[in-house]
């Protein structure tokens, strides 16, 4: 399994510039890892195992996934 593309999205959180960046570890653990980032280190990891992901071996609903946990990860740094 190939991996699907990424997403990546820029906010200012509490004053602070952070960057997040959502990626498909298909050949690295089957699990879609959203790291992020401030001043260049990661500050947070968050991970979603493909099991709990349904139809993951279909790129598209593995896509959607990403866009969705990666959207998820987002809301929930804005509600810290």
């Amino acid at each position: 399994m190939k991996s699907v593309p990424g997403e990546n999205t820029d906010l200012i959180l509490k004053g602070e510039k952070v960057h997040v960046q959502t990626e498909d570890w298909a050949d690295n653990g089957y699990t879609l890892v959203s790291r992020v980032f401030k001043h260049g280190s990661v500050i947070k990891t968050f991970k979603l195992p493909y099991d709990k992901i349904n139809q993951v071996e279909i790129d598209e609903h593995r896509q959607k996934a990403l866009q969705r946990f990666h959207q998820f990860v987002i809301e929930k740094l804005y509600a810290e």
